[in-house]
């Protein structure tokens, strides 16, 4: 596969338990700070419109939330990741890479908002909550998890057109996983030695 390629403007929002995850990013200074407990996270998305998505004339997917399954009780941590667009109509229908640093844990998917419009008059939200992603303790929409001190490629996230417009992981091909560790490495040299692992986000529901 191709990968999907986007221009982001990075805006920090925080709530009491949620955070940006472009308050995140992987630099060198913050990767200094985590002394080998925290986990990087390379995942890429896009966030421009998709036209002609299934009834649609235009769909566009919004916001992705990550929320982490607390390994004790099973149940729904109190943190969560939210992958967001900062200007959403003018995000480019491309996608880069990204790396984030986060804790460790096993995180499901509890929400998603995307924008469809049948007309420029007529548009609304197709959305995802915590209630539908992740029911009687189980992540129906899917999950990935990484361990302190592992740096892991999750996927690609987009939009599937085929019945109506909902989240998909594409991901980079095994074959072409090489050349894009050898392209991040480049980008943070202070991290050449380290194993990327190949560890998609695990789902039935979005994506295969």
């Amino acid at each position: 596969m191709k990968i999907l390629r986007f221009v982001l403007i990075i805006v920090c929002m925080f709530s009491a338990h949620s955070v940006s995850a472009d308050c995140n990013l992987l630099t060198k200074s913050n990767y200094a700070k985590t002394d080998g407990n925290k986990a990087i996270v390379i995942y890429g998305a896009n966030w421009g419109r998709q036209w002609r998505c299934a009834r649609f004339d235009n769909a566009q997917l919004q916001r992705l939330v990550f929320s982490r399954i607390d390994p004790v009780t099973g149940n729904l941590a109190r943190d969560s990741i939210v992958l967001q667009a900062s200007v959403e109509l003018l995000a480019e229908n491309v996608s880069r890479p990204k790396a984030i640093i986060v804790n460790p844990g096993r995180y499901a998917l509890t929400g998603f908002d995307i924008r469809a419009a049948k007309s420029a008059r007529d548009a609304g939200h197709i959305k995802g909550n915590s209630k539908e992603l992740f029911t009687d303790g189980k992540p129906s929409g899917g999950t990935f998890e990484v361990s302190a001190g592992e740096i892991v490629y999750i996927g690609d996230f987009g939009l599937d057109c085929a019945e109506q417009p909902i989240p998909w992981r594409f991901y980079i091909q095994k074959e072409d996983f090489s050349r894009f560790v050898a392209d991040f490495k480049s980008r943070y040299p202070f991290l050449a030695d380290r194993d990327i692992l190949y560890r998609l986000f695990e789902t039935s529901t979005f994506g295969q």
